[in-house]
């Protein structure tokens, strides 16, 4: 793995997920099978982590076509998803509709509208770091609460596998992102202690996977701040 770079300044974003139904001959399709976040992952593990309930806001998966719709703007957009299932952020018609996604196993984004009036992805655990320092003042309903997304840490257990096959992600948190090509910077920290940093790269970006170790990570000046915490 090769070292990373400068720390970057904190970035939060978006995400959606998609899926569809099977046509059964003779017969209309069925309604879309809602994908639970215990398909993907056992809630169990992440029952501690913290989450920012207080901005919450239920949604239930959307209907084919609004998955079809998710996953094509996702892919506009080069987000590192397979979409599994999907949710607009409003039931209110819009020509311009924001949506939350599933990925199969892996970070869940939010697909919103940015200040150039452009779409913009922000993966839920970016999304979840902000609302948890910003509090009341971070907008209700702007993090991820379809099923399939209900412990977005566990969408960085592809990203620690490439660290270390050792690590079993107990928690996480998103640290930053930019650069040049840009990057969005995680810190994972395992089960039964240590962790990782690990930087990878922004969708759409060139930027190569990389990571250390929070030792490693602490002689660079990049210190961790969850996998010192003893976890069983």
């Amino acid at each position: 793995m090769k070292k990373l770079g400068h720390l970057f300044i904190l970035a939060a974003a978006l995400a959606a997920v998609a899926g569809s139904a099977q046509a059964q001959t003779g017969q209309p399709p069925p309604p879309p099978t809602r994908l639970y976040g215990t398909e993907q992952y056992n809630m169990r593990e992440y029952s501690s982590v913290n989450r920012p309930t207080a901005r919450l806001t239920p949604r239930e998966s959307g209907n084919p076509m609004v998955v079809r719709a998710a996953a094509k703007v996702a892919a506009e957009l080069h987000a590192p998803c397979e979409v599994i299932d999907a949710a607009p952020l409003s039931t209110r018609p819009s020509s311009r509709p924001e949506y939350e996604i599933v990925c199969k196993d892996a970070l869940g984004w939010i697909i919103s509208q940015g200040p150039d009036g452009k779409p913009q992805l922000n993966d839920c655990l970016a999304l979840d770091t902000g609302a948890l320092a910003a509090g009341k003042a971070w907008p209700k309903g702007m993090v991820c609460s379809l099923p399939g997304n209900a412990a977005p840490v566990a969408g960085l257990k592809p990203l620690a596998a490439k660290a270390s096959s050792a690590c079993t992600v107990a928690d996480g948190t998103f640290l930053g992102g930019g650069g040049d090509p840009p990057i969005r910077r995680y810190e994972t920290a395992c089960k039964g202690g240590g962790g990782y940093i690990v930087d990878a790269p922004a969708p759409g970006s060139t930027a190569p996977l990389s990571s250390l170790t929070c030792d490693e990570a602490k002689a660079a000046g990049v210190a961790c701040t969850l996998a010192d915490k003893k976890r069983g």
